[in-house]
């Protein structure tokens, strides 16, 4: 049979079969005085051979290792295939439930171990720019490093446990993202004394972690309004 009958037979093509020629993984016919090779049924064997270990996941080098001699070492060679097939298989799995909590998450590029937090903010802030606020500081004050996220896990959850700390909460942060230009001083003041009257309730807890704290005071430089920072800092006056 000629190349194109040979890589019919085997479901490649026939620049596959030459690519096989040339690194010596299927030997090459002599061509004939027609100036065609003629492959045998032996060549077709091979090929089918190396189309199914190829299939199985294994590189042509280790293939050609396996067919000459035939069969050498092919049960250890598919043993550590199997294991790592199976490594691979937990790999994508854990990745697949990732993806799948992410899914539901109202934030998606959050890290897993927010996932806990994230159920806790939902169910203490009702507005959306409450929500994205604490996820974007907690996301903060829990990247890597485990001691300070099981501070703030802690400090959430005593407030989540309180039906009026979950009200001061709410009230407080929403009123201060409501805070414009044109919020009268008086509003303004009122704000302030809520979200005093929350730190007083419920203290943040002392982070040992200088790094994280510096990250938040920049954060809240940077995603607060003037308005909202002019009410933020009236909590260090007298009231």
């Amino acid at each position: 049979m000629r190349i194109g009958e040979l890589a019919e037979l085997a479901g490649v093509t026939s620049r596959t079969v030459r690519h096989y020629h040339q690194i010596g993984l299927l030997p090459e016919p002599e061509r004939r005085i027609n100036g065609y090779r003629e492959y045998s049924v032996l060549d077709a064997t091979r090929l089918l051979r190396i189309r199914h270990l190829v299939g199985l996941g294994l590189g042509l080098d280790r293939i050609r290792g396996l067919l000459d001699p035939p069969g050498t070492g092919i049960e250890d060679e598919l043993a550590g295939l199997e294991a790592a097939l199976s490594d691979q298989i937990a790999t994508l799995t854990r990745q697949l439930e990732i993806v799948r909590a992410a899914r539901s998450s109202p934030l998606p590029e959050a890290p897993a171990n927010y996932g806990e937090l994230d159920e806790l903010a939902r169910s203490l802030l009702t507005n959306a720019a409450a929500r994205r606020l604490e996820a974007d500081l907690t996301l903060l004050m829990t990247a890597g490093d485990p001691a300070t996220h099981a501070q703030v896990r802690a400090h959430a959850e005593a407030m989540g446990a309180d039906p009026r700390l979950r009200d001061l909460l709410s009230a407080a942060i929403g009123g201060l993202l409501a805070v414009t230009e044109s919020t009268p001083e008086a509003e303004r003041d009122r704000i302030a004394n809520e979200l005093r009257t929350l730190i007083a309730a419920a203290p943040m807890p002392d982070l040992q972690n200088t790094r994280v704290n510096d990250l938040v005071e920049q954060y809240r430089a940077q995603a607060f309004t003037e308005p909202q920072l002019d009410v933020l800092a009236r909590l260090d006056r007298e009231p």
